[in-house]
């Protein structure tokens, strides 16, 4: 591995300190490999280790191709919004005995989604997951083991497409069956259904020596036949097992009109709970066959029945793999969403991994990696595209800023206004706003559109999340907050509210507002579109009376914009809907706090609102700087560079440096200056060019030169206190004295 020396960069930022929010950062930051446990060893020595499980052994040549192909991965793929902790090899894989008979050896990734707190990363947070598996000789489903008629090895095997939806419908929504173009020379998996009306998939890719695959479809009426022979050989099965021979031959009649398809079997299906003679004899239980039912709509996976040969078993365990398996969303975990329009600016995560590796990844280059044996030492690995190295999420700031925005915010007792004016329609990815959800597992954006007839421009905010700002300044005793809400012709349910909540939690020690929670520790106002109008006070906290009101004002129409004016006054709050008044409460929150963030959400797309203007009693100041400042980059210490991470996607730290403002005005000692100007001096002359008085250095205090430079004991250091007391006393006026005096007395 290569070793780097720190290296200090000077950025110039241009824009407010303000940080992203936890959750921001949790989907944009690209984390790379830095924090991976058990990097590659450029170092390591291989030796062949025998392996967990009977007769499994691994070869120097197999743990060196499993580094590689993890190498593969590393320079294919950079995890963003995912933190791999742990690098899972050959026998130290999860369910890695389900592919036995064959032999495997690869890698799985573990780890778990990204977790900021405070901005600062989180390491401990999660229980670590299985993200993603690829190996050779991995097999895309599990072996049917003890079941060996005929001396054949049965496997379930992932069916190759699966989907509720019929071809009209996956055109619609733009689905291939093979994933997409560069994969078509490959053997695929696609498992496409819904889940809560969102698309889901499971997704993986077989790339196999020379295009072979050594596995045979099997016939059901060559199903129900290697199911007789199994009982005929092995009677004991349904001997020791008296209550399944009824329903196992019930199940072979079932299978007679389709002997000619292909075995389907039920997605759950786990071959070791099938019947067995107790002699390690097992049945292919006929009632997982599932020809001839009718398919699951909603979850449509299934299995296909294959078998194969010794002699592939055989060529498992040699130092020539014949397929390399990657399987991208491994156990029961799913994408949301096409991966075809997966969001290449907020995509995070999962669908980012499996993005990235199924377009930058080369594909290619193993396949012929595994048909050119003689080569490899030679071949050099090349991901298809460079994985990109930071998000793609810019934040934006309004490409122009309205008069009236721009008059209110140069007011100092403005605390906030946005019309949205300068903002592109779409979704809203801003430096000063900010949306929460899901406890922070989860991210979704705001959207801002236009509104016809309407100045400005208009958000909608996502389900289930709240839309907060920057609190870059403080709220204060006295101030109201203001915002418009517009109800569009596309609103479903009239009675769905639009929230608005302000609470006493520190927004720099607790979560954002999630006002799909209840109110815990401030005010709340709810209004609707049928009229419907709701206030709630709660303090858990402390002990306080809860309280909440019900008003009922005219139902709004389509088009219709509600003026919301939320007035606080000490401990008094008022609000007010198109200029009427509808609660006043004197008591509102409880002695000694004070509202410091509020939010807003609504979980209805065709509720808007826009024209926030929260306003101070009093003259408020920024906390947050907003001059242009200088940060200093500097590359953390490090004991050794992770592999295939580069320098580049190693971890930084990033420190403010002090910044210098006006200097203050310099002094000049008499005689310092020339009275006449100075003329200039030939060059290389070494004549002086300014006289300068002698300075003379004050001469030391007997008292102080008599200080030893050792520990002195109490009774010694405060008699050179007093001492200093009496030269001090001797040398300067009374009101000196007096206050050196006062400040020794407090510091003894």
């Amino acid at each position: 591995m290569k070793s780097y020396v720190a290296i200090i960069v000077f950025l110039f930022i241009a824009f407010g300190a303000q940080a992203q929010s936890d959750q921001e950062l949790n989907r944009d930051s690209v984390i790379g490999w830095q924090y991976v446990s058990n990097p590659i060893n450029s170092k390591a020595i291989y030796k062949p280790v025998k392996g967990l499980y009977a007769g499994g052994a691994y070869s120097a040549w197999q743990q060196q191709a499993s580094d590689l192909l993890l190498s593969w991965i590393q320079q294919s793929y950079l995890p963003r919004g995912l933190i791999v902790r742990t690098i899972a090899k050959n026998d130290e894989r999860w369910y890695v005995d389900d592919y036995s008979p064959l032999h495997s050896y690869g890698i799985n990734l573990l780890g778990y989604s990204a977790h900021f707190v405070n901005g600062k990363i989180d390491l401990k947070c999660c229980e670590q997951g299985l993200k993603l598996i690829a190996g050779f000789n991995d097999f895309p489903g599990v072996a049917i083991k003890k079941f060996n008629p005929g001396g054949l090895y049965f496997f379930a095997e992932e069916a190759q497409f699966s989907s509720g939806d019929d071809d009209a419908q996956l055109s619609k929504e733009g689905i291939d069956k093979k994933i997409q173009p560069n994969l078509y020379n490959y053997r695929t998996y696609l498992d496409h259904y819904h889940d809560a009306g969102q698309q889901m998939f499971k997704v993986g890719v077989v790339v196999s020596k020379n295009g072979d695959w050594p596995f045979k479809p099997v016939l059901v009426k060559d199903a129900v036949a290697y199911i007789q022979q199994q009982l005929a050989a092995y009677p004991a099965i349904l001997q020791k097992n008296p209550y399944s021979a009824e329903p196992v031959k019930k199940a072979l009649e079932r299978l007679k009109p389709y002997y000619n398809e292909v075995v389907k079997l039920r997605a759950n299906y786990n071959p070791n709970n099938a019947i067995n003679d107790n002699n390690d004899h097992y049945l292919l239980d006929p009632e997982a066959i599932i020809n001839g039912n009718p398919i699951n709509k909603t979850f449509p996976e299934h299995s296909i029945l294959v078998s194969t040969t010794q002699q592939t078993i055989d060529q498992s365990k040699t130092d020539n793999p014949l397929w390399v398996y990657f399987n991208f969303t491994p156990l029961n975990r799913a994408i949301v969403g096409n991966p075809a329009k997966f969001d290449t600016k907020f995509g995070t995560d999962i669908s980012h991994m499996v993005y990235s590796l199924l377009n930058n990844f080369n594909f290619d280059y193993v396949a012929r990696w595994l048909a050119q044996p003689d080569a490899r030492k030679s071949m050099a690995y090349t991901p298809v595209k460079a994985p990109a190295k930071s998000t793609g999420n810019i934040f934006s700031a309004p490409a122009m800023v309205s008069v009236t925005a721009s008059t209110k915010n140069k007011d100092p007792y403005t605390i906030l206004y946005d019309d949205f004016n300068g903002y592109t329609d779409g979704t809203l990815s801003a430096k000063v706003w900010h949306t929460y959800g899901h406890n922070g597992h989860d991210f979704a954006n705001a959207s801002v559109s236009t509104v016809n007839g309407q100045s400005g421009k208009w958000i909608s905010v996502p389900q289930d999340f709240s839309f907060y700002p920057n609190f870059n300044k403080p709220l204060g005793a006295n101030f109201t907050v203001n915002y418009d809400v517009y109800f569009g012709k596309n609103v479903k349910n009239q009675r769905t509210p639009f929230y608005f909540r302000i609470d006493t939690e520190d927004p720099k020690k607790s979560n954002p507002i999630d006002l799909h929670d209840i109110n815990r520790e401030g005010f709340q106002f709810s209004l609707a579109m049928s009229g419907e109008t709701e206030t709630s006070k709660r303090y858990m906290s402390v002990e306080y009376k809860e309280t909440f009101t019900n008003t009922r004002i005219p139902t709004a129409k389509a088009g219709d914009v509600a003026h919301v004016t939320i007035s606080v006054n000490g401990a008094a709050i008022a609000v007010s809907v198109n200029g009427k008044e509808l609660m006043h409460d004197d008591n509102a929150i409880p002695a000694g706090k004070s509202f410091r963030r509020y939010a807003w959400y609504c979980s209805e797309p065709g509720v808007y609102f826009s024209n926030v203007y929260v306003k101070s009693g009093s003259p408020v100041q920024n906390t947050i700087p907003q001059e242009p400042q200088f940060a200093g980059v500097v590359k953390d210490k490090k004991s050794t560079t992770p592999d295939a991470a580069t320098f580049e996607t190693s971890d930084y730290a990033f420190k403010p440096l002090e910044k210098i403002g006006n200097m203050p005005p310099i002094s000049y000692p008499a005689g310092f200056k020339s009275a006449t100007l100075i003329p200039a001096q030939a060059e290389g002359s070494n004549k002086a060019v300014a006289t300068l008085p002698p300075f003379k250095a004050p001469s030391r205090s007997a008292l102080l030169d008599a200080i030893p430079n050792t520990v002195l004991s109490n009774a010694a250091f405060k008699k050179l206190i007093d001492d200093l007391k009496n030269t001090v006393s001797t040398k300067l006026n009374t009101d000196n004295v007096n206050k050196i005096d006062g400040y020794l007395k407090a510091k003894k």
